[in-house]
């Protein structure tokens, strides 16, 4: 049962529970009794006052002391309480019948206290009680003469009886609010967690072959409400991802199952019987042009199987962005000048510094150049441009190709994507390139876009210069 979030929340809520109940109920007692000794000593002082003032005024009436203590003791008759007069020297002259002749032994500092102070209270033992409690008041006449001592004396059971009801009641009501309060606890929290319950059965059916199923958002404005909208949306990313898999499985699968095909053809072609030299270093050629046209397909393969690249595998480091385009300017004309093709490249008038990786921004420019000379008729032209623009190096590739129509222009850059398969096979191309283009592009957190139209394309990319 400890596996279970309600029984921990509650196990946690009936324990902090007990214990702030525990806290109260103590201090409540111990304020609660500490108020019915204070009542008690004010109740005994009271009496004692009481006492004094009555033998007094009988002492002034009667003249005499013997009948003053006759009077007052008979006339002041109190339940559950002992009456005591005494001498100055504590010395006990007449006491309540209650006392069976068995006067209250009252210190010496009781009485010293009292005559400083005009009050004392003190805690008499007992054998047969839990002790007597004790106010002791002077007895002082108009004149200011003090005669004697009133003492009122009265059981602590009376405050043992109150403490013990108070007891019984924090014994009895602690565990049964505890228990009510568990039990609403336990409710509450299985009632607060239903959600995430649903939620966990939604997922359990959620798997690798269907992610299009999504978690019911209640209140998307709640803790479990943007828990659920988090988990939706990573089940868009995984779908997404899922799918971009499949789909580059099967594309993959497709581009090589053609040149594998045709090398198995070729080689069982040439073993069929007897060539001549010729005919055999034909066969061997054909096969080497298509080796290497696999080859690069799957070097494309291996280069976005790691895409997307994360960011401490770039080798940043600062570089010259003129001189980068300038090397592959050189190295696109030679792949120009095999059709005739015409590259120029205008550079930016001053030196212009960005942070990235060498490499991985050689192979991207190369990409758009290479795709510019594939898609271009002989004769036609290639120009390469580098500016700076709102804080950034801008390049532009701009070709007099084929163009690429409007409706095919947001998939340009998707992988395996070609606006002319038949045409693009023929070229040697594998809709690789400028999908590698994008994701090196994007990883130097730049930007590319295709503009189009039937004279030509110009792809235009932007990368953040250095700071």
């Amino acid at each position: 049962m400890l596996n279970s979030v309600r029984t921990r929340l509650t196990i946690w809520y009936g324990g902090v529970l007990a214990l702030s109940l525990v806290v109260f109920a103590l201090i409540v007692y111990y304020s609660a009794t500490r108020s019915f000794y204070a009542r008690q000593d004010e109740s005994l002082q009271s009496t004692a006052k009481t006492v004094a003032s009555a033998y007094l005024q009988e002492l002034e009436e009667e003249g005499s002391v013997a009948k003053a203590n006759e009077v007052v003791l008979a006339q002041m008759v109190f339940p559950n309480r002992y009456v005591q007069v005494t001498d100055m020297d504590g010395r006990a002259l007449a006491w309540s019948d209650n006392l069976a002749h068995q006067p209250l032994l009252v210190s010496s500092q009781t009485f010293n206290e009292a005559r400083e102070r005009g009050d004392s209270f003190a805690t008499i033992n007992a054998a047969d009680s839990p002790g007597l409690r004790v106010a002791v008041v002077p007895l002082s006449n108009d004149s200011g003469k003090r005669l004697g001592f009133a003492v009122v004396a009265e059981s602590l059971s009376v405050i043992e009886e109150s403490s013990g009801r108070l007891r019984r009641g924090f014994y009895a009501g602690v565990p049964i609010v505890l228990l009510f309060a568990s039990a609403g606890g336990y409710f509450l929290a299985r009632k607060s967690l239903a959600p995430i319950a649903a939620m966990d059965r939604q997922t359990r059916r959620i798997t690798a072959d269907d992610l299009s199923a999504r978690l019911y958002v209640r209140n998307s404005r709640d803790e479990i409400g943007r828990l659920a909208t988090t988990v939706n949306a990573l089940l868009e990313r995984l779908q997404v991802a899922f799918e971009e898999e499949k789909r580059f499985v099967a594309d993959a699968s497709h581009e090589l199952r053609t040149p594998v095909a045709v090398l198995r053809g070729e080689a069982e072609v040439a073993l069929e019987h007897e060539r001549t030299t010729a005919e055999y270093q034909q066969s061997l050629q054909f096969i080497k042009d298509e080796a290497e046209s696999l080859s690069h397909i799957v070097e494309n393969l291996f280069v976005l199987a790691r895409q997307p690249l994360r960011q401490p595998t770039l080798a940043r480091q600062s570089l010259s962005i003129n001189e980068l385009v300038g090397e592959c300017v050189r190295a696109g004309e030679v792949l120009a000048a095999q059709k005739n093709l015409k590259l120029l490249f205008e550079d930016a008038p001053q030196p212009i510094v960005l942070s990235g990786d060498d490499d991985l921004l050689k192979r991207m420019l190369l990409n758009v150049i290479d795709n510019a000379v594939k898609y271009t008729p002989a004769g036609g032209a290639i120009e390469v441009k580098l500016t700076t623009e709102n804080g950034s190096a801008r390049l532009t590739v701009k070709d007099t190709g084929i163009g690429v129509p409007l409706e095919d222009q947001p998939q340009i850059f998707d992988r395996f994507y070609r606006v002319d398969k038949a045409r693009s096979r023929t070229l040697g191309g594998a809709g690789l390139g400028l999908s590698i283009a994008k994701s090196i592009v994007e990883l130097h957190a730049g930007a590319i876009s295709v503009s189009s139209d039937s004279g030509g394309s110009t792809f235009t990319i932007d990368l953040p210069l250095k700071e």
